[in-house]
């Protein structure tokens, strides 16, 4: 009996005393499994290229009893590298549904072919019952898909980037705190880091807006993308079986779960680290997710000074759905109008007709930059009932204009308080309260010129830069 059976398309393999070479045919790769001669067997596609050595290392790590054993591939490849017969590798734990870098026990593998479900759950099962795959048996120089399920897959050309972040048609809009988040970590992270935007559609001026910090590209079904870092937003979360990541992955929560309780389902894919942007968030997140593997990270921010020219004095920026209230921003216009006071407030907003006067209070188209009029603003208004941490708000911090808000949780943790705000109770808004509101109202016209003293928390930016490691 032959130690080690070798499926490969390599003919220049040569076979020896222990080891049974069988060039694959197409179509006869089930067949080719069962005749196999060897207690153990692996795949070798044909443009592989390995150590010198590897089939002595092959052979001596064939001689432990095991399930199924793990083989290392390097994709930071060096002609120097294979000069190199010493080497010190990580072993990357299994990832999707591939069955590739492995070496199977042969009786296993036709075990799991004959029950007819080579699923990944039942895959997963075999390699937790596995000790053998603490280290790497070889070394394999470029790491490529072999099979899935057990069927050889057509050759794809291969694209390696040292950071993904995965969007994929999230990114075909432009007005919301994931475009803005994505801006920031360009802003911030992107010089010091190679990250790589993935993404399926895209509307052409977030285009814009993101290829001055990101390499922008468009995945493509043919092609196989492998990086060491995957992140992944939760409103996309799920990443194309054609992104494969050997290191980390990362999903980021950039809301409170439980508001879309009823209208999505989520489970765990074995992510890395569920990541979300505030405490609170990462609270809600309990229940939807690993409850052992969600942190929060503070979302970072950096302005640059030329985006922010003075222009208007009331601002608002938000989505028009049900938790943000743009009702309750009426109620004040309205109050200002009855008080005869001079204003302008622009709410940039989608959804909503173009150039819609309340009063005072004009509906605008959004706007790719909306900080000029954020930093000329006496208030930045946000009257939302839920925010995990709300980057408008952050960003009118960022520029020291005073904020208007309701009394959330995430507000807390950015230390906006009545000293250096205004924060209007929810109850304040029903109509039998609306003298209770006007106060709040004319508080704001006295102290429109009050200095503010909001900070920003940067405490989660050193995370980042552990996230985006070289």
């Amino acid at each position: 009996m032959k130690l080690l059976s070798i499926i490969t398309l390599n003919k220049t393999i040569e076979e020896k005393d222990s080891i049974e070479i069988i060039p694959h045919k197409e179509g006869n790769l089930l067949e080719e499994i069962m005749s196999a001669k060897g207690k153990y067997i692996t795949f070798i596609k044909g443009t592989d290229k390995c150590l010198k050595n590897y089939l002595n290392i092959l052979l001596d790590k064939c001689k432990k009893e095991f399930d199924a054993c793990f083989i290392n591939y390097n994709l930071s490849y060096k002609d120097e590298f294979l000069k190199t017969p010493e080497y010190d590798l990580k072993t990357k734990p299994y990832k999707g549904k591939y069955i590739w870098s492995y070496i199977w026990n042969k009786e296993k593998l036709v075990t799991l072919i004959i029950s007819g479900n080579s699923e990944k759950e039942n895959i997963d099962a075999i390699f937790k019952k596995i000790d053998c795959i603490k280290e790497p048996v070889y070394i394999h120089i470029p790491a490529k898909p072999i099979i899935k399920d057990f069927i050889y897959q057509d050759e794809k050309e291969i694209e390696t980037y040292k950071n993904i972040v995965y969007v994929g048609e999230y990114c075909n809009g432009s007005f919301n705190g994931y475009i803005t988040w994505l801006k920031n970590i360009g802003k911030v992270f992107s010089k010091d880091y190679n990250i790589t935007i993935l993404y399926d559609e895209m509307y052409e001026p977030t285009r814009k807006s993101l290829e001055k910090y990101f390499n922008l590209v468009q995945r493509k079904e043919n092609i196989n993308y492998l990086c060491d870092r995957l992140l992944v937003t939760y409103s996309t979360y799920y990443y194309p079986k054609n992104i494969i990541f050997l290191e980390e992955s990362y999903l980021f929560i950039h809301g409170n779960m439980s508001d879309f309780k009823n209208s999505r389902k989520f489970y765990d894919d074995n992510y890395t680290r569920y990541i979300a942007v505030s405490k609170v968030a990462a609270e809600k997140a309990k229940g939807y997710f690993p409850t052992d593997k969600i942190e929060y990270i503070y979302n970072p921010i950096l302005i640059l000074p030329e985006e922010a020219k003075p222009h208007l004095k009331l601002v608002s920026a938000q989505r028009n759905d049900q938790f943000k209230k743009l009702d309750r921003l009426h109620q004040i216009s309205s109050i200002l109008d009855e008080e005869n006071i001079p204003y302008t407030w622009n709410v940039f907003t989608q959804y909503h007709e173009e150039n819609k006067v309340y009063g005072g209070l004009i509906y605008r188209q959004p706007v790719q930059n909306p900080l000029p009029y954020i930093a000329d603003a006496d208030y930045f208004v946000q009257l939302s009932d839920t925010e995990a941490y709300s980057y408008s708000v952050l960003e009118a911090i960022y520029l020291s204009t005073k904020v208007v808000v309701t009394p959330l949780q995430c507000y807390e943790e950015m230390n906006i308080n009545n000293e250096n705000s205004i924060i209007i109770p929810f109850e304040y808004f029903k109509n039998e309260n609306k003298e209770k509101l006007r106060k709040i109202v004319l508080k704001m016209v006295e102290e429109k010129d009050k200095k503010c003293n909001n900070k920003i928390n940067k405490d989660g930016w050193m995370e980042y830069n552990h996230l985006f490691k070289k």
